[in-house]
């Protein structure tokens, strides 16, 4: 039986309420910001103080999910605000403005003694982009920064722990300069005693199209980075010609989503796999309008075999046959056994599913709320909640009444 909407649990994960003068980032549907102190809030409407004394006047439902989280948290707000509105599409609708993104003309960045990983650099408000042969790092940096404006709609927390870093994202067309990375990154981890991640390492490099790898504290304080950078190894480089792609976008939507939910703890990391993968897929698809990538997985004992893992064969067909299968019993929207899938045991069909997951839980203002919800739960404690609070999350009182109405999504609702 579902339940009212679960709106008071975000309450439990309270921050402090802002001090008097103190001021934040606020931020608009339309991707418009403004730094300003919250002097009060009405319920239809929130008063703000900008650091040149204007008061302005911002409509809730016009203000960001997390702006909207934040002020039923420190500012008295009525919960059903978190509700109210459209999901949206915050990653399109953010203006960017392209001017700040920008060459750096005089600096490259080099990783060890090999002439080849040599890689120009790019930059943008919160990324670095690393280049080497054929790619549009500029369009790249674009889609970096509509997925990072995403997150930031959508999430209470990413903009405030972002803070000031950068994120190193690798692009290597050039041959030679993705072999020589592999190299010293094999060398970076022996040197740490993790022998056997150098291994797999060497014996995936030149198979994935999209890998991440840990930096060095040289190269960190040098940019001012994160610890971790995403590589993409560009067989094709038609596919970062443009912006907002589908394969950057997958890989880039699940790297953001993993900084934010964090390192989770062995015994607590039970559906991470499902959550991640699943919303790399569904903002791939809502987003770039079909899915091109496929995932690795490691085959045998010895881990050097790999085996491809991908969806439906025409990803725009995806939803229609995951109906027909669920209407004739074929496969199940069954939540506590889908949280245990891994890489290796997927077929087209459970990639889908994973998909259909993913859809349903950021399909609805309501839904997507109980979604952010989730993921700071997981930021907070490390763990990914078992199903029954998952399904609590989303405001119903067992699992089986979460996947009834998974189901009557994926059977009836808009899911395509």
């Amino acid at each position: 039986m579902k339940r009212t909407p679960a709106l008071w649990l975000l309450a439990s994960l309270c921050l402090p309420v802002l001090n008097a003068g103190e001021t934040r980032i606020w931020t608009s549907r339309k991707g418009s910001t403004v730094e300003a102190e919250l002097l009060k809030q009405d319920g239809v409407n929130a008063t703000l103080l900008p650091k040149d004394g204007k008061q302005l006047v911002l409509k809730l439902d016009d203000l960001s999910l997390a702006d909207r989280q934040f002020l039923v948290e420190t500012g008295g707000a009525d919960p059903k605000i978190l509700v109210t509105g459209e999901v949206g599409e915050p990653e399109k609708q953010v203006r960017i403005d392209t001017s700040t993104i920008k060459k750096l003309k005089d600096q490259t960045l080099e990783f060890g003694s090999e002439s080849e990983a040599t890689f120009e650099l790019t930059e943008s408000e919160h990324f670095l982009i690393a280049s080497a042969g054929d790619v549009r790092a500029n369009a790249a940096a674009e889609t970096a920064e509509r997925v990072w404006h995403g997150m930031a709609f959508q999430h209470m927390n990413f903009r405030r722990d972002w803070e000031d870093k950068k994120m190193l994202i690798i692009l290597a067309e050039k041959r030679e300069a993705y072999t020589a990375l592999g190299n010293w990154y094999k060398e970076f981890l022996r040197g740490k005693d993790a022998g056997d991640a150098a291994v797999r390492v060497g014996a995936m490099w030149e198979k994935a199209g999209a890998t991440s790898i840990n930096l060095d504290e040289t190269i960190m304080k040098r940019f001012n980075l994160f610890d971790e950078a995403p590589v993409f190894n560009v067989t094709d480089a038609s596919q970062y010609k443009k912006p907002m792609t589908p394969f950057l976008i997958h890989s880039l939507s699940k790297d953001l989503l993993g900084k934010q939910m964090g390192n989770v703890s062995s015994y607590g990391a039970e559906g991470y796999f499902a959550i991640l993968t699943g919303h790399g897929f569904y903002k791939e698809i809502s987003l770039g309008g079909k899915s091109e990538t496929q995932l690795l997985a490691a085959t045998g004992t010895d881990g050097e075999g790999f085996e491809s893992k991908k969806g439906f064969e025409d990803g725009t067909s995806w939803a229609r046959e995951l109906k027909s299968m669920v209407r004739k019993g074929d496969i199940k929207p069954e939540l506590e056994p889908m949280l245990k899938w891994t890489a290796e045991e997927l077929k087209p069909e459970k990639i889908v599913m994973i998909y259909a997951f993913a859809y349903y839980m950021e399909s609805t203002p309501a839904r997507l709320n109980s979604f952010a919800a989730m993921v700071r739960r997981i930021e907070s404690s490390n763990q990914v909640p078992a199903p029954v609070e998952i399904a609590t999350l989303f405001g119903f009182d067992s699992v089986e009444a979460f996947n009834a109405d998974w189901t009557k999504f994926i059977k009836e609702g808009p899911f395509k």
